[in-house]
């Protein structure tokens, strides 16, 4: 099988396109051929060893959607030609899912209905997974949120879960005005530049008032406004890889957090990778898609063989929505 492979750290050029032998698949385990594989700015981290630790060579993606090719001799819930989604980061952090095939556990795979498209499986797997749960640990129901990286796979989806847990008031914000009506048709109250002077009062004269809950994917310079800006007994919510890298907390944010009751929650998926948390997930994930209450935005696509340039797409901060491998 084809796959995408890295044998050393670095930029998006490391990536070899290498003839790989079929994934040998356990007695509990499904081969998938896989038709669609998400590409996550994690993996951009894990590329250039600034995430946790991998061994090379590896194939990196860590979410599928495609067809069962072969099954386990201990499966019995899927067969053959069935479509399923295939959420590899959900079976022990494996990784595999740039390639023509992978195997993943039969525990979390999950059938998909007919009418749901494998890219949009792919993009409502990890980041919708992300935003649902984050949504129902963070509730913003009745609450002002602000949203960071607000077109981007998680943001977009973060946007619309609010909406329905029913937000008073829901603000995003984009790295360039061309992103602006993304959001807005998303369903936010306002859509708002970050790179912009004066992005801050436009975030809270959009909501009224002082986000109460700030779910940032950005990170970087934002880092410290985002701080100032949230109200007493607000939430600010860390979910992506990127606020790792400026996140600093001196004397006198301490003490803002000390005397308004604010806290800075720190927030991944991994603690929601259980097999009933993906399955539940996902099947509430893939009804509210199926009602039309949640639209995943399918961004940016490339073949296998351009998955450096999907990698320069990501860090670029130029994509809206979800990014794409599809495979033939």
């Amino acid at each position: 099988m084809k796959a995408a492979q890295i044998s050393r750290f670095g930029g998006p050029e490391v990536f070899e396109i290498v003839d790989l032998p079929t994934p040998e698949y356990g007695p509990r385990q499904i081969l998938v051929r896989v038709a669609a594989s998400g590409v996550n700015f994690a993996e951009t981290k894990l590329r250039q060893n600034k995430f946790y630790p991998i061994e090379l060579p590896i194939v990196l993606g860590s979410e599928v959607a495609g067809t069962v090719e072969a099954v386990g001799s201990e499966v019995t819930e899927f067969k053959v030609g069935d479509r399923v989604a295939a959420p590899l980061f959900a079976d022990v952090a494996k990784e595999g899912g740039y390639a023509e095939m992978a195997t993943v556990s039969a525990d979390v795979a999950v059938r998909l209905p007919d009418n749901l498209g494998f890219d949009v499986a792919v993009a409502a797997m990890a980041q919708g997974m992300t935003a649902l749960y984050m949504v129902k640990t963070i509730e913003p129901t009745g609450k002002r949120v602000l949203i960071t990286s607000a077109a981007g796979g998680v943001g977009s989806l973060l946007i619309q879960l609010c909406k329905v847990a029913g937000a008073e008031k829901i603000v995003g914000t984009v790295g360039s005005d061309v992103k602006l009506q993304t959001v807005l048709d998303l369903g936010a109250d306002a859509a708002v530049t970050y790179t912009k002077e004066g992005w801050a009062e436009k975030v809270t004269e959009g909501l009224g008032g002082q986000p109460d809950i700030i779910f940032d994917g950005a990170g970087g310079e934002g880092i410290p406004t985002c701080l100032e800006i949230l109200a007493p007994f607000g939430k600010y919510v860390l979910f992506s890889s990127r606020t790792m890298d400026h996140l600093s907390i001196g004397p006198a944010e301490a003490g803002r957090l000390n005397f308004m009751n604010q806290s800075i929650v720190g927030w991944s998926i991994v603690g929601y990778t259980t097999p009933e948390h993906v399955r539940n997930g996902l099947a509430e994930l893939y009804g509210l898609i199926a009602e039309g209450r949640v639209r995943p935005i399918v961004g940016s696509s490339f073949p296998l063989s351009g998955i450096a340039d999907a990698h320069r797409a990501l860090e670029s901060r130029d994509t809206i929505g979800k990014v794409l491998l599809t495979i033939d």
